[in-house]
């Protein structure tokens, strides 16, 4: 009940104010979409198990990028909604990546199996990205290398309303 209300105020909203869309599809998600995009830092990482990759290597395309910590309960909940995710858009333009952060290689072999996990070792890509120290972080990043968004909470990242805000970003032009 409390979500068909919700979706009825957002749509009388869109129509009355008329409230882009777009606008309204980042807090439906739990997404705090950023009024100015700001360029993402770039980074290289090793990736658990080998080989590296690099965000300047993925420009063009849509990017999520999760950052975690191995002890972390949310984040834990999390992974198998997230490459859940991942697995239904693998044939998109989009890239899924988890980070995790200050973790030693032998706390993640429990999730070789999951979307490609980069190794922050010493915490100082993180750290660029403003992550809190010990919390969970995602960032929206466009094709043009620029943060739309991002979130803090904790997520169904199979939610309809997350996969409305993946679609909408594969969309348009200059998210």
């Amino acid at each position: 009940m409390k979500r068909l209300m919700m979706s009825m105020f957002l749509i009388v909203n869109l129509f009355l104010w008329n409230i882009p869309v777009a606008t309204a599809q980042f807090p439906e998600a739990g997404v705090q979409k950023l009024g100015v995009p700001v360029q993402a830092p770039d980074f290289t990482l090793e990736i658990l198990g080998g080989g590296k990759i690099s965000l300047r290597e993925l420009r063009g395309k849509i990017i999520v990028l999760n950052f975690f910590t191995s002890w972390c309960p949310v984040c834990q909940e999390e992974f198998l909604s997230f490459d859940k995710l991942s697995k239904e858009f693998k044939d998109r333009d989009i890239v899924f990546l988890k980070v995790a952060v200050k973790a030693k290689e032998k706390d993640l072999l429990r999730y070789r199996k999951f979307a490609p996990i980069l190794m922050d070792n010493n915490g100082s890509i993180a750290r660029a990205y403003g992550v809190r120290a010990g919390h969970h972080e995602t960032f929206f990043i466009n094709r043009e290398g620029k943060i739309v968004g991002k979130t803090f909470t904790e997520k169904d990242w199979t939610s309809a309303s997350v996969k409305t805000l993946i679609e909408h970003l594969l969309n348009v032009e200059d998210s």
